[in-house]
């Protein structure tokens, strides 16, 4: 057994999920993505994960209208393939229903709905079409292990942006403050944001100065966390799809 022969073994599973690729091919069964060392899979509103059924779909740059549900890669020991990981990431849910599983929502105690991270619905759903691409190909599944994703942690700090009528700020406040006590006469809080990593922000001040003093020579940047949020807002995003959904869902390069 070696890399080259284990990369032999999985192609026909490549082979098909290339030919069941959901950018040009309509079939309904054609919901895959194929990468390297793994696939993409995506749902349809005709076949999706439960919770789903209420969900807007179009089809942007492919063949249908779609959603990405999750990732599928092989787990390597050694020079073999000892197992598939899958993890799903439901960023159709935090857009279309921010009430249910908006950023500002931490999970509850022993409820995983209210994240948008290996919720088990859609962990169910993408184990099924993992097993029939390998079942189709006559290749035996190995074992489905998934892990839960960092932001599943409890977030250490949160981004907290307040607006008023011209103006806005944001303010990282720590995990033992209240946003409510930053927002300012005349503002109220818009929305939070979790962040995990924030060591080198300073904690409970403005990081916008207030009217008057002088504007910092350099903007602060808002970070990966808040790119990554604006990029799953993407309904109707063409481009977005095109160039960056490799990068921003999945996490591979090719």
């Amino acid at each position: 057994m070696s890399y080259t022969s284990e990369h032999h073994r999985m192609q026909p599973v490549l082979d098909l999920a290339r030919a069941l690729d959901i950018a040009g091919n309509p079939d309904p069964s054609a919901l895959y993505e194929a990468g390297s060392g793994g696939f993409q899979v995506w749902c349809t509103p005709q076949d999706h994960p439960r919770g789903w059924e209420d969900i807007r779909m179009q089809a942007g740059a492919f063949s249908k209208p779609c959603e990405y549900v999750g990732s599928v890669h092989w787990i390597w020991e050694d020079e073999a393939i000892v197992a598939v990981q899958v993890g799903t990431c439901a960023y159709a849910l935090i857009d279309q229903k921010p009430d249910e599983y908006g950023p500002h929502l931490e999970p509850a105690d022993g409820d995983p709905h209210a994240t948008i991270h290996n919720r088990p619905d859609d962990l169910a759903w993408l184990a099924e079409k993992v097993a029939w691409l390998f079942e189709k190909v006559g290749i035996p599944l190995p074992p489905l292990v998934h892990e839960p994703l960092p932001e599943n942690d409890p977030p250490a700090f949160q981004l907290a942006h307040y607006l008023s009528e011209g103006d806005e700020y944001v303010v990282i406040v720590s995990p033992d403050s209240d946003p409510q006590d930053f927002c300012r006469d005349g503002y109220q809080l818009f929305q939070t944001l979790p962040i995990w990593n924030a060591d080198d922000f300073p904690t409970d001040m403005p990081l916008r100065p207030d009217e008057g003093q002088a504007e910092p020579a350099i903007e602060p940047d808002e970070g990966p966390l808040v790119e990554r949020y604006e990029n799953a807002t993407r309904l109707g995003d063409d481009g977005w799809l095109e160039a960056a959904f490799e990068d921003s869902i999945s996490g591979w390069e090719e």
